[in-house]
């Protein structure tokens, strides 16, 4: 299939977007000045957008009966059904979520996998990764506290990288990451990073995502989460913490100073009322921050919200730009990322995104950028190009039969929620002979 895309191209804030056409020349999209179609701007041509945190797999549909749960209850619940997964069950529903990034624009993607309570479901969830074709960097879980049967401790989780390394990833799409202070000890934290010196692997993980979580760790250590981690050696350049909602300045200098990179998951925070996380004051410290989706919609959904949070906790409607934002979801993800050839520009990249703006929802378009970060959504992309592969063409998910996984999809979930007694299926109200297995299963 040979690639030629037109449509506005918009490389990064600092330059002008350019009407171009778009070829793939050794797996690596060049990009040729073409002439402008009169009237307006009705197609954008974007770098791969970067989505620094997400858990592909939901095994938990959520519906009205779970609103209101608290995060420990929602963690609970979690637990009990991941207990029951398995490695099939991480493959579909991992090539499920992988689906739905791609047709939102993302080329890049830090999947957080556990529990890996069973040495074959890491490799079901990178088979999911390359079914649909998405370029995922893994977080392999450590869990060394909580409900027993789902823990996986140190020694476990780094014997696994280690197989893992180069055979089943790139070593550099490889992360280390004890998954909490609520769930991980903190000799695991050490560990952890000693076993990443030696293993030549980076470190990732949840951190000061509740005031309740601070409060404990100052309680049982005498230090906040991230001085406790600075302590143990676990921040550095490449290590990428999650979430970091409940900072002090001293904290932030801290990042700073280590080169250690944030996570930033705005609607996350909304959704579970977490509170608003300093990015104004983390990008004025020289942080890198980059944006989770972190199960909820989409990068282009993250964009606009982090404007809008930051907007709201600054009570300034400038503390945080469209500019900012952009470059969180592209140049900024991908150095935090840091796979070779991936700058989260157009030009001489791996990917490319291509954004139908036709429709009345994203027009009058007079500034793509805000155009971008305010007014697309995912049914605007229509082009979606990774590792130099057409992935989406024309709207169509090209790799995998969507439909196909879909049904898949549905019946490894309901199957998963019979096994662990979930009320999933008085939710659905389906019959269930209405699913029957679809490829593989």
């Amino acid at each position: 299939m040979v690639l030629a895309l037109s449509g506005w191209a918009v490389e990064d804030t600092a330059c002008d977007p350019v009407h171009a056409t778009a070829h793939l020349d050794g797996g690596r999209v060049r990009l040729e000045p073409s002439p402008a179609p009169a009237g307006p701007p009705r197609s954008l041509l974007v770098p791969g957008l970067v989505n620094l945190h997400e858990h592909l797999r939901a095994m938990m549909p959520t519906g009205r009966r779970s609103e209101g749960a608290p995060l420990r209850e929602v963690i609970t619940a979690a637990s009990r059904v991941q207990e029951v997964a398995t490695a099939q069950d991480y493959e579909v529903l991992t090539a499920l979520g992988s689906a739905r990034q791609v047709r939102a624009g993302v080329t890049s993607v830090v999947d957080h996998v556990y529990p890996l309570h069973r040495p074959d479901l890491l490799a079901g969830a990178v088979r999911g990764h390359q079914r649909v074709g998405l370029r995922a960097s893994v977080a392999l879980g450590v869990i060394t506290e909580g409900y027993e049967p789902i823990r996986a401790g140190l020694e476990e989780v780094v014997a696994l990288a280690a197989r893992a390394a180069d055979d089943l990833l790139p070593r550099e799409q490889l992360f280390l990451a004890p998954v909490s202070l609520r769930q991980t000890s903190v000799e695991a934290y050490s560990g952890a990073a000693v076993a990443a010196d030696r293993e030549g692997l980076r470190l990732y993980t949840h951190i000061a995502e509740t005031a309740e979580e601070v409060d404990r760790c100052v309680a049982e250590h005498g230090v906040r989460p991230v001085e406790l981690l600075h302590r143990v050696g676990f921040l550095r350049p490449g290590t990428v913490l999650v979430h970091c909602l409940h900072l002090t300045d001293a904290e932030i200098e801290l990042l700073a100073a280590t080169g250690t990179q944030v996570a930033y998951c705005p609607t996350n925070h909304l959704r579970f009322a977490k509170g608003f996380a300093r990015v104004v004051d983390l990008l004025e410290a020289g942080v890198l921050v980059g944006l989770g989706v972190d199960g909820m919609e989409s990068v282009l959904h993250e964009m606009r919200q982090a404007v809008y949070a930051q907007g709201q906790a600054q009570q300034d409607t400038a503390a945080l730009g469209s500019d900012a934002a952009f470059a969180m979801a592209t140049t900024q993800g991908a150095r935090a990322l840091d796979v070779p050839g991936v700058s989260g520009r157009i030009s001489d990249a791996p990917d490319l995104v291509r954004l139908d703006t036709s429709r009345s929802a994203t027009q009058p378009l007079v500034d793509p950028v805000w155009t971008l970060v305010h007014r697309a959504g995912p049914q605007d992309v229509t082009d979606v190009v990774i590792d130099g592969r057409t992935v989406v063409r024309d709207r169509t998910l090209v790799t995998i039969d969507e439909d196909a996984l879909v049904d898949q999809a549905t019946l490894h979930t309901r199957r998963l929620a019979e096994r662990a007694g979930s009320l999933v299926t008085d939710d659905w109200k389906l019959h269930p002979t209405a699913l029957a297995p679809a490829g593989h299963d």
